[in-house]
């Protein structure tokens, strides 16, 4: 279901995207992947393997942006937003890492 709606959207959100900025290249959304990767980490999906919901990927996006628009309102310089979503990434594998309760191997 999650993959079904976020097919459903991403068409929808480049023609906004296009529509907003009059023109598009062809290497438009290659920066993004770290972010949506961030996002998925803080919407509950496991890294091991493991099922996602639409309301965690969509409070993770949320939660992402809300984090990355205190730090443009405070004035930090957005280099600081790549490092943000690497240390959100780390702590939450430390979470998972230790609420599943498995033993290293």
């Amino acid at each position: 279901m999650v993959l079904i709606t976020g097919s459903l959207l991403a068409p929808f959100a480049g023609i906004l995207y296009s529509g907003h900025y009059g023109s598009i290249s062809a290497t438009q959304g290659s920066g993004w992947i770290f972010q949506v990767f961030a996002a998925t980490v803080i919407g509950g999906v496991s890294l091991n393997g493991g099922k996602g919901s639409v309301f965690g990927a969509l409070t993770g996006v949320l939660t992402l942006q809300l984090v990355v628009n205190v730090m443009t309102l405070a004035g930090v310089p957005p280099l600081w937003n790549q490092f943000l979503n690497g240390a959100i990434i780390i702590v939450a594998l430390i979470i998972s890492r230790f609420a599943s309760g498995e033993k290293q191997e």
